[in-house]
């Protein structure tokens, strides 16, 4: 399902109304389904608590789900998570992949803050964890993550 279906734009529209409680709702239904965008979205209302509690280790498992399709700020979202240890324990080769692959993104804003956080988690890293993170990132192929359950 694309991120222009009437689905996942309702879902939005909720979102910017401050529905929370109805947006988590259809944004559960469509990540369930293994929408990307949605599967961000989920992140981001579990990690600032919005229609549903806050709990950075569910929202940490909604931006894997999406960054793994190649969801930038998904994979902004997760590499930032890295660095802070926040949801996930802090892993500066993760964060650095993450970042590294968001930093690429067409989205100037992402690319940009990307690009800030990956060097502050060089900062901490040796020249070989550095070189494992950018042969990570190099690898890396989206894939679609299919139905909740079903990967």
């Amino acid at each position: 399902m694309p991120d222009d279906a009437p689905e996942y734009r309702d879902a939005i529209e909720a979102y910017n109304n401050g529905s929370f409680a109805e947006a988590y709702r259809q944004f559960r239904r469509l990540a369930e389904l293994g929408h990307g965008g949605a599967e961000f979205m989920l992140g981001v209302l579990y990690f600032y608590g919005r229609g549903t509690e806050r709990d950075y280790s569910v929202a940490s498992i909604w931006f894997y789900k999406s960054a793994r399709q190649g969801n930038a700020a998904a994979q902004l979202a997760f590499g930032s998570m890295y660095i802070r240890g926040v949801g996930v324990a802090p892993d500066p080769v993760e964060a650095y992949k993450w970042l590294t692959l968001a930093a690429e993104s067409d989205i100037a804003r992402i690319a940009s803050e990307a690009s800030s956080l990956r060097k502050r988690a060089a900062d901490s890293m040796s020249p070989e964890e550095i070189a494992k993170a950018e042969r990570a990132a190099s690898q890396f192929e989206a894939v679609r993550t299919g139905p909740l359950g079903l990967e």
